[in-house]
């Protein structure tokens, strides 16, 4: 019997296959937006080990290997990983509560709005902190609980366009 929590990343998983160039051409450009800062936070500068988790199409790998910073990534999506591999990333397929890496692997971890796409985001930021070197930094983004008028206009959007959950994906608690 399959959990919800592995119902919900199954379903997660499905929803971004074979969307790469969808995902390139929208939210990858949405996402990107914070990228600068994310590094900024996570520490990220030339001769960093940086580990960018769920990266896409590597949006943030690539700016972290702007700044001179020796990077992973990582992305549960084969297509991702091809994208950012494409781009010139050091990219594996992982999920984020498995990563392949060994403790203490890297200076900075960053994660760009993927911890609400992952059905146990404890287990998830966990793993992050089990790579990460004594006293480097974990810098996340993440999609706010609240609802604004953008949200609700980016809903209806891919509600029109088909791109909703399906209706038996289970709901996670908030928490």
């Amino acid at each position: 019997m399959i959990d919800a929590t592995e119902s919900f990343d199954a379903a997660e998983r499905a929803m971004w296959a074979g969307r790469v160039e969808a995902y390139a051409g929208s939210f990858a450009r949405l996402c990107a937006w914070p990228v600068e800062a994310l590094l900024d936070a996570a520490g990220v500068a030339a001769g960093s080990h940086v580990l960018d988790a769920g990266t896409g199409t590597g949006t943030a790998a690539v700016a972290a290997l702007g700044r001179g910073a020796r990077v992973a990534a990582v992305d549960a999506d084969a297509g991702m990983v091809a994208a950012a591999r494409a781009r010139g990333v050091d990219a594996r397929v992982a999920v984020m509560t498995e990563l392949p890496y060994p403790k203490g692997e890297f200076d900075a971890v960053v994660g760009n709005f993927v911890l609400n796409h992952v059905g146990r985001p404890r287990a998830a930021l966990a793993e992050l902190r089990r790579v990460l070197r004594p006293g480097g930094r974990i810098a996340v983004t993440l999609w706010g609980a609240r609802h604004g008028a953008g949200q609700e206009l980016l809903g209806r959007a891919c509600e029109a366009g088909g791109a909703v959950p399906p209706s038996y994906l289970p709901r996670l608690d908030p928490g």
